[in-house]
């Protein structure tokens, strides 16, 4: 399952927040992975705040959520 919507609790997750892209990201480590877990963007327009973020997931899940959250733009 994914989330994106306007509500911000961010965040959601424990872990290293990194700012890129447009973005604050939660990483969490997964063994030797790191995983984006969520990430949260700021705009000038409504909605002011979109956060994303993933349920925990294992395997090709994980994955593909990880990778569709990533594709986010909030354009």
């Amino acid at each position: 399952m994914i989330y994106a919507g306007p509500s911000s609790q961010f965040p959601i997750y424990d872990g290293e927040q990194v700012t890129a892209a447009g973005r604050v990201s939660v990483i969490v480590p997964e063994g030797t992975r790191r995983i984006a877990m969520e990430h949260l963007f700021q705009r000038p327009d409504a909605p002011r705040e979109i956060h994303v973020w993933l349920m925990s997931l294992d395997g090709a899940d994980r994955d593909a959520a990880e990778r569709i959250a990533q594709s986010v733009d909030p354009k």
